[in-house]
C-alpha cells in the first residue's frame, strides 16, 4: 500500500472520528437543550397562578354588605357574590407566597435583588395607599373589601408586589416562552366560554357547573342566573365590561406573536385564540374594549411597521379576517357596535326643565326652568294642606283636580308639575312630574322632610355638585353622569384619599332624581367607571401621579426600545407585544376602572414587560460594546 493510501485512509479515519465527535456533541446539545426548554423554573408558579388560575375561580359565597347602616342600602345586608371574594383572596394568599419568596431571596442571594428607578413611584402609590386605608373613616371596608369590589390595600399591595416579582423572577428565554404558552391557554378558555355564551349557552347553567360553583348547602336554593341577557359574554369576569379590558390587553399580545410565529400549529392555535376573543368582545358588547384594542393595534403599527412591510402578505391576510370577522359579528349583534359608536360621537347637551329637587328642613325646594318651587306639607290635628311658594314667598296659583285626587299647578313657569296625598306610608305625599311621583314626608322625629326610597327608607334627597361633563351626563353611556359628580369629590381626597373600596360612601348616592334619569334608579354607583378617577378619589392624588409616573417611564422606556427595533431576538417580540397590551389595559382605564377580576393579569404583565425591557437593554449595551 502506498503512503498515499495510507494518508488517505488517516485523514478519511479522522474525519469519521470527528464527525463522530460532532454528532455526539450536536447530541449533547439538543438532549440540553431539551432538558433547558423543560426545565421548571418554580419561581415562575405564583404568576402563572395569577395569569391562567386566578381568572377562572367562580364560587359563591354569602357575605355582609356591611350597608344597611346607610338609608340609601337595603334593609338586607346580606348579598351573595360568585367573581370577586375568591379571587380576592387567592391573590392576596399568592401575593403574601411572593413576599416571603423575594424575602428568603433577599437573605440567601442579595445579588439576585434588583431595583429600577421606575419602582419609586410604584413604591410611592403602594405607600400611599396603605396610609389612605390606614386612615379612612371607612378601615372595615379598605382593609376587608368593599360590596361588588373587593379590591382591598392587601390587593393593592399586591398588585405591586406582583410587577416586582415578575421583574425577579422572569429572566430567561424559556421563562417567557412558557408564560406565553399559558397565555394561550388562558385565551383559548375564556375564548370557548364566550362563544358558549355568545351563542346563547352559557355554560355556567350546566348542572355539573352548578354543583362546583354553588355549596352542597345551597344548591337547592339557589341557581346559576347572574342577571345577563342571553347571548351576553362575560367569561368568568363578573361583568361584560370586564371582557372588553380583558381582550384589549390580550388579543395585541397573541397578534403581535403571531406574526412571529414560524410553527404552523402555533399560527392555526394563535388564531383561533384571537377570533375566540373578538367574539367574546363583541359578545360582550364592550366599546371600550374596542376603543382600547384599536389604540394598541395603532402602536403595533407605528412600532413595528418596517417588520409589518417585510410580511406584508400575513398582515393583510390577518387584517382581512378582523375586519370581515368584526363585520360579520357587527351584523349578528343588529349593528351594536356601529350603533355604539355613533352614539358616542353623536351626544348632544341634554336639558331638563326640572334641574333639581332637594328636600329641605321646611320644604321640598324644586329647580324648575330657572325658578323656584317650595312645596310644603302642613300637618293639621285631623288633616294637612300644601303649600306652595316661589322664591319670594308668593303663593304659586294652582287647581284641585278631584279626577286625580291631585293639585295641579296652573302657574306657567311650574307648569307640568302637580303634588298629592300619598297612602304608601304614613304622612306620606307625592311630588308629580313628567310622569315620575316622588314621595316624601315630614318626620314627625325631627320635623324636617324626607323622601322615601326604593327601599322603603327615609333618606334626604340632594342635588350633587357636578363638574365638567355637565350638561353632557349621557356620554359614553352615561358615564358622563358618573364622571361629572365623582370629579367634585377630588378636592375632598387630595392627600390620602377615602381608602381603598370606599368609593361606594364617597359617591352621593342620594342624588336620587339624577340617579332616575341616567339610567340608574335602581343602583348603588360603586365604582366611577374610570380607573384614574379611582385611584384619585379613593388613593389620593398623590397615589394617582405616581401610578401614571410608574407607568410613563415604563412607557418612554419601551418606545425607546422598540421605535426603531428590528425584533431579531425573542426578548424584543415579547417585550413589544406586552407593551401593547398594557396601554390596551390604560386605555380601556379611561371608562372602566380597576377590578380583581383583570387588573391582577394587568400588574403580571407589568412586571414582565419591565423584565424584558431591562433584558433588551442590556442585549443592546452588550451589542454597542462589541461594535
Amino acid at each position: 500500500m502506498s503512503n498515499r493510501d495510507t494518508n488517505n485512509k488517516a485523514t478519511n479515519s479522522q474525519k469519521d472520528n470527528r464527525m463522530a465527535t460532532s454528532s455526539k456533541v450536536s447530541g449533547a446539545r439538543n438532549k440540553s437543550k431539551t432538558i433547558n426548554e423543560d426545565r421548571i423554573n418554580y419561581f415562575l408558579l405564583p404568576i402563572l397562578i395569577i395569569l391562567c388560575i386566578i381568572p377562572f375561580i367562580v364560587r359563591m359565597n354569602i357575605y355582609n354588605t356591611h350597608l344597611s347602616q346607610y338609608q340609601w342600602f337595603a334593609q338586607d345586608g346580606e348579598f351573595i357574590d360568585f367573581f370577586l371574594i375568591y379571587k380576592h383572596w387567592a391573590f392576596v394568599v399568592v401575593s403574601i407566597i411572593m413576599v416571603v419568596i423575594i424575602a428568603i431571596r433577599a437573605y440567601y442571594k442579595r445579588d439576585v435583588i434588583k431595583f429600577l428607578p421606575l419602582f419609586i413611584p410604584l413604591g410611592i402609590y403602594g405607600v400611599m395607599a396603605l396610609l389612605s386605608a390606614i386612615f379612612s373613616d371607612y378601615p372595615l371596608f379598605s382593609f376587608g373589601g368593599g360590596f361588588e369590589q373587593f379590591e382591598s390595600i392587601f390587593a393593592i399591595l399586591g398588585y405591586c408586589i406582583t410587577a416586582y416579582y415578575a421583574f425577579l423572577f422572569i429572566r430567561e428565554e424559556q421563562d417567557l416562552k412558557k408564560i406565553l404558552k399559558y397565555l394561550v391557554v388562558t385565551a383559548i378558555i375564556m375564548s370557548i366560554l364566550g362563544v358558549f355564551q355568545f351563542a346563547g349557552n352559557d355554560l355556567f347553567r350546566e348542572e355539573t357547573i352548578k354543583k362546583l360553583i354553588i355549596p352542597l348547602q345551597y344548591q337547592d336554593k339557589y341557581s346559576l342566573n347572574f342577571g345577563f341577557e342571553n347571548n351576553r359574554v362575560y367569561f368568568t369576569l363578573y361583568n361584560p365590561n370586564y371582557v372588553g379590558v380583558f381582550v384589549s390587553m390580550m388579543i395585541p399580545i397573541l397578534l403581535v406573536m403571531l406574526f412571529f410565529h414560524r410553527n404552523i400549529k402555533k399560527i392555526i392555535i394563535s388564531i383561533v385564540a384571537i377570533i375566540g376573543l373578538i367574539i367574546g368582545g363583541i359578545g360582550a358588547q364592550s366599546l371600550a374594549g374596542v376603543v382600547g384594542l384599536a389604540v394598541a393595534l395603532l402602536f403595533i403599527m407605528i412600532l413595528m411597521w418596517r417588520y409589518l412591510i417585510k410580511r406584508y402578505t400575513i398582515v393583510l391576510s390577518v387584517g382581512a379576517i378582523l375586519i370581515i370577522g368584526v363585520l360579520i359579528l357587527n351584523a349578528v349583534t343588529d349593528q351594536f357596535l356601529f350603533n355604539r359608536i355613533k352614539n358616542v360621537f353623536n351626544n348632544t347637551k341634554a336639558e331638563y326643565t326640572l334641574a333639581s329637587m332637594d328636600t329641605k328642613d321646611d320644604c321640598v325646594e324644586l329647580s324648575y326652568g330657572g325658578n323656584k318651587l317650595l312645596v310644603r306639607n302642613i300637618m293639621g290635628e285631623t288633616d294637612s294642606h300644601f303649600t306652595l311658594t316661589d322664591v319670594n314667598n308668593e303663593m304659586v296659583a294652582a287647581n284641585y283636580d278631584a279626577s286625580t285626587n291631585s293639585i295641579m299647578i296652573t302657574d306657567e313657569r311650574f307648569a307640568g308639575i302637580s303634588v298629592g296625598v300619598s297612602n304608601d306610608f304614613e304622612n306620606a305625599f307625592y311630588i308629580q312630574e313628567a310622569g315620575v311621583k316622588w314621595l316624601f314626608t315630614v318626620s314627625n322625629s325631627d320635623g324636617t322632610y324626607y323622601h322615601m326610597n326604593r327601599f322603603g327608607k327615609l333618606d334626604k334627597m340632594i342635588t350633587a355638585p357636578s363638574a365638567i361633563f355637565t350638561g353632557y351626563e349621557w356620554f359614553a353611556t352615561a358615564r358622563g353622569y358618573l364622571w361629572s359628580r365623582t370629579i367634585p369629590l377630588l378636592k375632598e381626597n387630595l392627600i390620602l384619599g377615602s381608602g381603598p373600596d370606599t368609593f361606594v360612601m364617597e359617591y352621593p348616592q342620594q342624588d336620587y332624581l339624577n340617579f332616575q334619569r341616567y339610567g340608574y334608579p335602581t343602583n348603588i354607583i360603586t365604582k366611577p367607571h374610570n380607573l384614574y378617577l379611582q385611584i384619585a378619589v379613593q388613593d389620593g392624588m398623590i397615589a394617582l401621579l405616581a401610578f401614571l409616573a410608574f407607568y410613563a417611564m415604563y412607557f418612554i422606556s419601551s418606545i425607546r426600545l422598540y421605535i426603531k427595533g428590528r425584533f431579531h431576538n425573542f426578548y424584543e417580540q415579547m417585550g413589544v407585544a406586552i407593551f401593547v397590551g398594557t396601554i390596551g389595559y390604560m386605555v380601556t382605564g379611561l371608562t372602566n376602572d380597576s377590578s380583581i377580576t383583570t387588573a391582577p393579569i394587568f400588574w403580571a404583565l407589568m412586571g414582565i414587560g419591565i423584565s424584558v425591557n431591562y433584558r433588551v437593554k442590556s442585549l443592546n449595551t452588550e451589542e454597542q460594546k462589541k461594535s
